[in-house]
């Protein structure tokens, strides 16, 4: 994957998770990992994190580094935000911890200075590390990560020496909006996270990376024309469409064709890789109209 983004041009970053709470045992064939057991949202058994797992994940997550720089990634990205492992140590609704992980934001944060150390010292200091982080987790139920304690969380990891944050909102569970919302229909939709994007502009000095329901290009114009953020990312339109870009640079100016439907996320799950299920139906409709 990195060699066929090389031979276009292209830059390309792997994104390094730990699905934590929200692990599926009929995959890994343990309980899942919880940062509190204590916190039972549903009726799966989870083994809380001792100190020594937490020291385990700490060099999981260096080892993977290492694996993306030899395999010709040009950074990597720490996987923070829609409720996953990282992002459950900052939420108080996931973190219940007495001990030097829980309680306190610089506590709650500790686990991802420590996975930031060991990252830099494995790849080395040139070779850019980031993070995705919720500016709010928008919980179902008390005690979900909020803008301040989000803000304060980055303003953390860039005196640590991150490189750059993209900036995401909402949990795949336990959340109003879900980590992608649908039905984005219109521009005033689009961007829906760009008010906390223009508090961390204010916070830090480091790139921003807006994502959340881009789909055109004068919004994303927009965005990065006014300050609200330094780069833009997109996820589902380029499902739909791989040459997004290309077709805007030729000119052809028109939103992203992605209906925001979420139906991508079905075969993704079941094994069946990724497509736009949608454009794959309207595909075989068309062809047996034919």
């Amino acid at each position: 994957m990195a060699a066929a983004a090389h031979e276009h041009g292209a830059k390309i970053v792997l994104q390094m998770a730990h699905a934590g709470y929200f692990a599926a045992q009929k995959l890994t064939g343990t309980p899942p990992l919880a940062v509190s057991a204590a916190v039972k949202l549903n009726d799966v058994f989870r083994r809380e994190l001792t100190p020594d797992d937490i020291g385990d994940v700490v060099q999981a997550f260096a080892a993977a580094a290492v694996r993306a720089k030899a395999a010709g990634f040009d950074g990597v990205q720490l996987h923070s935000a829609h409720g996953y492992l990282l992002n459950q140590f900052l939420a108080p609704l996931f973190n219940k911890r007495t001990d030097e992980y829980g309680g306190s934001l610089p506590n709650r944060v500790r686990v991802h200075l420590e996975i930031l150390r060991a990252v830099r010292l494995a790849v080395g200091p040139d070779h850019p590390v980031l993070v995705k982080l919720n500016g709010r987790d928008y919980a179902e139920v008390e005690g979900g990560l909020e803008l301040e304690d989000a803000l304060e969380a980055a303003a953390l990891l860039e005196r640590a020496g991150l490189d750059g944050l993209e900036l995401s909102s909402g949990m795949t569970q336990f959340s109003t909006f879900g980590a992608a919302r649908t039905r984005i229909g219109t521009q005033k939709k689009e961007a829906y996270n760009q008010e906390e994007a223009r508090a961390f502009k204010q916070r830090l000095k480091i790139p921003l990376i807006l994502v959340g329901g881009i789909r055109s290009l004068p919004v994303a114009e927009r965005l990065v024309r006014t300050g609200v953020c330094d780069f833009i990312s997109m996820s589902r339109p380029f499902i739909r469409e791989p040459d997004l870009v290309r077709r805007w640079q030729s000119g052809d100016r028109r939103k992203a064709a992605c209906t925001s439907d979420n139906l991508c996320f079905g075969p993704a799950r079941s094994g069946e890789g990724l497509y736009c299920v949608t454009a794959a139906k309207r595909g075989k409709a068309a062809a047996g109209k034919s």
